[in-house]
């Protein structure tokens, strides 16, 4: 029968060549020896000739060998080379037609995350996937459901990510207080967070950020145990309890509320705050776009600072150190 060489018999050849005895040579191939000696002994013959000096100790190339092995190796490198690049080149192609993938949880973060991506790959189709939960959120991270994501994490509550998420600090973002525009302290610039003692609370629903343990640890590290009386998810109604005397809630300080009859304060020495992060998939997302997509988002969320005139106040009266520290 005759045989015609293929690129898998030059491996062949390597391989006995590599190992020094068809019996070593079988077992990196798992072949039986006989079977990887009449294949050896077919190549030989379709090439031409021996192309191995067999011995007691095993085979090595002669002559004639050593040329054919190095003809062989060149190929193979060059063969692996070809593969390596046209992979590579269809992944580039695959990342470059699919839709980039941005979620968030809710806030103004998520909008800024998607309008500096139009800008940074505006011939790749957006899609958006703003989650209420971090913790379904990381999951779609972690499982490259989600490419990018924006999401906030508190102090002490760290969220697990998976082995192929990297995440980066964009700043600290304080927490302040939103009091009826009637309420005593809301004569005051700033208010400590003690001088809350005696309030009831609106806040979101409990989740797996650990919001609800924060507040009351740090509220008991300021003396009292914060009284938790109404929950909702819905901004607007949390500033009508406000404005109606019923309750003080935090809030973000680059949220638009626009309820009348509120108002906002910063705490003394930003006793709540949150790390505001960028995560995103490694297999999906090359790091130029993750740095670029960070200074993007920094450079909108400053821009953000300077339309909330309370915010701005803060900012400029020591805030900003607060809130990049982490990144000088």
């Amino acid at each position: 029968m005759v045989m015609h060489l293929e690129f898998r018999h030059l491996r062949v050849l390597l391989t006995v060549a590599e190992a020094g005895s068809i019996r070593k040579a079988a077992a990196r191939l798992q072949l039986s020896q006989p079977a990887t000696s009449a294949q050896l002994k077919r190549i030989e013959h379709e090439l031409g000739g021996p192309l191995f000096i067999r011995s007691a100790d095993g085979v090595t190339p002669n002559e004639n060998g050593q040329y054919v092995l190095r003809c062989a190796r060149d190929l193979v490198v060059g063969f692996d080379r070809l593969r390596e690049y046209a992979r590579s080149a269809a992944e580039a192609d695959r990342q470059a037609t699919a839709p980039l993938r941005a979620g968030g949880t809710a806030g103004p973060l998520v909008s800024l995350l998607l309008s500096a991506l139009f800008e940074l790959v505006p011939e790749r189709r957006l899609t958006i996937d703003a989650r209420r939960s971090v913790h379904t959120l990381l999951k779609s991270l972690s499982l490259s459901k989600c490419d990018i994501a924006v999401f906030g994490e508190f102090p002490g509550f760290p969220l697990p990510v998976g082995e192929s998420v990297a995440t980066r600090t964009l700043l600290r973002e304080p927490v302040f207080v939103l009091l009826a525009e009637d309420h005593p302290l809301a004569r005051q610039e700033m208010v400590s967070l003690h001088e809350l003692a005696g309030e009831e609370w609106v806040m979101p629903e409990a989740d797996e950020s650990g919001v609800h343990a924060y507040l009351h640890l740090t509220c008991q590290s300021a003396g009292f145990t914060p009284r938790i009386a109404h929950v909702t998810p819905d901004l607007s109604v949390a500033q009508i309890l406000v404005a109606g005397r019923r309750a003080v809630c935090g809030v973000w300080p680059t949220a638009d509320v626009s309820a009348h009859g509120t108002v906002q304060r910063p705490l003394v020495d930003v006793p709540f705050h949150r790390r505001l992060l960028l995560a995103w998939n490694t297999a999906s997302v090359p790091p130029e776009l993750a740095d670029a997509a960070c200074e993007r988002l920094l450079a909108a969320y400053l821009s953000l600072v300077r339309q909330r005139p309370q915010y701005l106040t803060w900012w400029e009266n020591g805030g900003e150190g607060f809130a990049l520290g982490e990144r000088m």
